[in-house]
């Protein structure tokens, strides 16, 4: 079995995390696997460049000019991908030739949306968001448009039934109307859910398979260490947040965590942050924030997740949520929102807690009610681990991929 993962880059952001786990846990099960990226950061000589049309500083900004283009319309930036430019992605699969094409996040001008038609492979895509689906946004919120045919774009700020989104949506079912063998796989349910519904891929077959991770980087340690390593207070009870683009990016809910805290009584925390240096919004609370900036290492995360008491994400929508299933792998409890991808990692009282959709003052509860007894905590603790290791194990998760491609080869 000869395989080609895509992805817009190699190391950089979750979709790209998820896709390296992958990648690595299929050649560990001696799959011949190769993977080709618009943007690589890594040394790996499996993983493949995609050749820009101009050189390979082009490759760099095509990101950059894919969601510039809705500027046009929006005037100010915001995660909306046309996939317009041309690009030479075919051919380089063709020239790889694998026996089957697997599909990750492929937004940012990685590769054209009418080049998908011409994959000639079995196809499986891995969504790692909902932008497959729409006609350009990778997070709809409330709008359930695509579940017709867009337009009237409120990510856009549209009033015109044929504006971008609506264009780009037909580009897409054309695009996909010649593809005979195509499976999908989402990391949640929920998302499945979303896939069902949409006009544009609601016939398609979905499996469900939770992003893994390697349970011997992301396991329990000692907690003293870790936060001796960070320079952390040994004292306080630690909230931990962190994503790419932490505070920045609204739909990880930086502001609702800020706002919960402040009606957290009694109890001697500090809010640790990773994947940001800092805010201005922290000038508004009157407990302690520490920003640690960017961590690349896995192993200083993993280090970070047992240096907390609790891992906090309070996303307003997630497709799956990996800062929760790697800090549950470390035998950290989590709370969150009760709300998509989350509703999948996150036991409700057993591994953490989750609050009702999108109310702050239960996250506070929730967060109270982990940290008020050491005994509950102690057990809660227990639990994730044993979840994540049931649920998260890459070599589990790999089994049920490589089942998904044997599956593929089958169809008629």
């Amino acid at each position: 079995m000869n395989v080609l993962l895509l992805n817009t880059y190699d190391l950089q952001g979750g979709a790209a995390k998820a896709t390296w786990r992958l990648f690595r846990g299929l050649q560990k099960e001696g799959i011949h696997v190769h993977m080709l990226v618009q943007n690589k950061t890594s040394t790996d000589p499996e993983i493949h460049t995609a050749k820009g049309h101009f050189n390979n500083y082009f490759n760099g900004i095509r990101p950059y000019i894919d969601f510039a283009i809705p500027l046009l319309q929006t005037r100010k930036r915001i995660l909306f991908s046309t996939n317009l430019l041309p690009d030479s992605v075919v051919d380089q699969i063709t020239a790889i030739n694998p026996d089957l094409v697997h599909l990750n996040w492929i937004a940012g001008g990685f590769i054209r949306i009418e080049s998908l038609s011409k994959i000639k492979q079995p196809i499986v895509w891995t969504f790692h968001d909902l932008w497959a689906a729409t006609g350009g946004c990778h997070y709809p919120l409330e709008c359930n448009r695509y579940k017709e045919t867009c337009g009237s774009c409120p990510v856009l700020h549209s009033t015109c039934e044929n504006d971008l989104s609506r264009k780009t949506f037909l580009r897409k079912q054309a695009a996909y109307r010649p593809i005979k063998n195509l499976t999908i796989i989402t990391p949640s349910h929920w998302l499945a859910g979303c896939v069902g519904e949409s006009t544009l891929l609601g016939g398609r077959p979905v499996k469900v398979i939770p992003n893994g991770l390697d349970i011997s980087v992301f396991h329990p340690s000692g907690k003293a260490e870790a936060r001796y390593h960070f320079g952390l207070p040994p004292q306080k009870k630690l909230i931990l947040f962190g994503a790419v683009r932490a505070v920045k990016n609204e739909l990880k809910g930086f502001d609702n965590l800020l706002e919960a805290l402040k009606k957290v009584d009694q109890i001697d925390l500090e809010l640790v942050v990773f994947g940001s240096s800092h805010s201005e919004m922290v000038k508004r609370v009157n407990f302690p924030v520490r920003f640690l900036g960017y961590l690349p290492k896995e192993s200083d995360i993993a280090r970070l997740y047992a240096s907390a008491d609790v891992v906090a994400v309070p996303s307003s929508q997630e497709v799956f949520g990996q800062i929760a299933s790697e800090s549950l792998a470390c035998g950290v409890p989590v709370v969150a929102f009760g709300a998509t991808g989350l509703l999948d990692i996150v036991d409700h009282k057993k591994t953490g807690y989750l609050a009702k959709p999108f109310e702050s003052v239960d996250l506070a509860a929730g967060i109270a009610w982990i940290l008020e007894d050491p005994a509950r905590h102690e057990a809660l603790s227990h639990n994730a681990r044993i979840a994540a290791e049931e649920r998260f194990d890459i070599r589990k998760t790999v089994q049920h991929v490589i089942g998904v491609y044997q599956e593929s080869f089958n169809q008629p």
